[in-house]
């Protein structure tokens, strides 16, 4: 039970629901204000079919090319960004959930030993230029990306320029837009701590055949994500408020779902900080946004702006309106953070056998939020849902005080 206790320490102030009664913080007929990103959305809509479909014939595709040069055919995911040189020769990776860069590339011999001089100057080098890559750059170079949204036809140039030219890595950096200098200088700190990875492998011989190429490890500092989540303090208070959510709640999705990451990408496929699915929480959101369901591009997702709008938009509706019959505040917390990875429908199944949110509200609110909490974290078929709702309570913890 400790366990429980711990989690379970939540202020009733978490969110702003002190009655049975759901709080209606957006009117009946209200629209936000058309914006710009409104008129992208319009231009830039994909079709559920389209998505789906362009997104496995463009990962197929790049992952061919791939296994000519790199055997495992890395592409990007929700917490590693993967990017390889024009001639294929060099991998570069940024984990923002190990918080370090690995860069692979082909090893410089003097003789026959490794020529560590000019192999660090290379690194410093190749650093230079990751961190001086900026948002639009970085989508620009990915292949999958490009290919599924031109597919699709759709104007892929705009959305691209609505991301501005955020740096990737821009919270290493006092200033959101470095000099140079300040890169080249960053660049040069990071080289000095960074040391080789060795592969582990089952014979000499195949040792021998990893001596073409060299992984360095770059460790990034010990409190870049915290740093980075200050960069995108001030929008995501302003959605946070906007749709009357603890900003606290709106950190720790974003931490969990892509360790802040602007550019994550998963599987099925879900984009950018808060892994957003263009056809379910996507298009739930933009009806809410835009007065008409879209389906938005990888491009518009993947702008960190665009994303936290979508996406606390989103957890409004699980909060406000699906789940809004719920009375026990926290015991719809915790659903709508189960609901938000998971899927309404799985979590009423959990808690009642029943799929139907109208069928289930009464059998939850006869349970005490322990009894929900306890039945989401144990019985919830995904280890990575009962995972999630673990990290994300915690979580918000950790960004009370931001």
């Amino acid at each position: 039970m400790n366990v429980y206790k711990s989690i379970l320490i939540i202020s009733l102030a978490l969110l702003p629901v002190a009655s049975s009664a759901a709080v209606q913080v957006i009117p009946k007929g209200y629209q936000p204000p058309k914006t710009s990103t409104e008129s992208q959305a319009e231009d830039t809509q994909l079709s559920e079919q389209q998505l789906n479909d362009n997104f496995k014939k463009a990962l197929s595709e790049y992952r061919s090319d791939l296994r000519a040069y790199w055997p495992d055919a890395e592409v990007s995911s929700k917490t590693r960004l993967v990017l390889y040189s024009d001639d294929y020769q060099q991998k570069h990776a940024i984990d923002f959930k190990a918080n370090e860069i690995q860069i692979t590339m082909p090893s410089i011999h003097s003789g026959k030993v490794l020529d560590y001089r000019k192999m660090q100057y290379q690194l410093q080098q190749t650093l230079t230029s990751l961190l001086s890559m900026d948002l639009e750059t970085a989508i620009s170079k990915d292949p999958i990306n490009q290919k599924m949204e031109s597919l699709a036809g759709i104007r892929y140039a705009q959305d691209l320029g609505a991301l501005g030219k955020d740096l990737i890595l821009s919270e290493l950096f006092k200033d959101e837009r470095p000099t140079i200098d300040a890169i080249q200088r960053m660049a040069q700190k990071l080289t000095k701590s960074a040391y080789i990875r060795y592969p582990a492998v089952a014979s000499l011989n195949l040792a021998f055949a990893f001596n073409d190429r060299t992984t360095y490890i770059v460790s990034l500092p010990e409190k870049r994500i915290r740093m980075k989540a200050k960069r995108y303090k001030s929008f995501i208070y302003d959605y946070a408020q906007a749709y009357n959510l603890p900003p606290s709640l709106v950190f720790a999705i974003i931490h969990a779902e892509s360790s802040f990451n602007p550019l994550a990408r998963s599987q099925i496929p879900a984009f950018g900080l808060m892994q957003i699915v263009p056809h379910t929480a996507g298009r739930d959101a933009t009806h809410m946004l835009f007065n008409k369901q879209r389906v938005l591009s990888p491009s518009y997702l993947y702008n960190p702006k665009q994303n936290v709008q979508v996406g606390a938009a989103y957890l409004h509706i699980l909060y406000y309106r699906y789940l809004r019959d719920i009375k026990n505040s926290k015991s719809r917390l915790y659903c709508a953070i189960a609901a938000y990875n998971a899927g309404t429908s799985s979590v009423m199944r959990t808690l009642t056998g029943q799929a139907s949110i109208n069928n289930s509200v009464d059998s939850i609110n006869r349970m005490t939020s322990n009894d929900v909490l306890r039945r989401l974290i144990r019985q919830m078929p995904s280890s990575e849902t009962r995972d999630y709702l673990n990290k994300v309570l915690n979580l918000q913890k950790t960004y009370g005080q931001l």
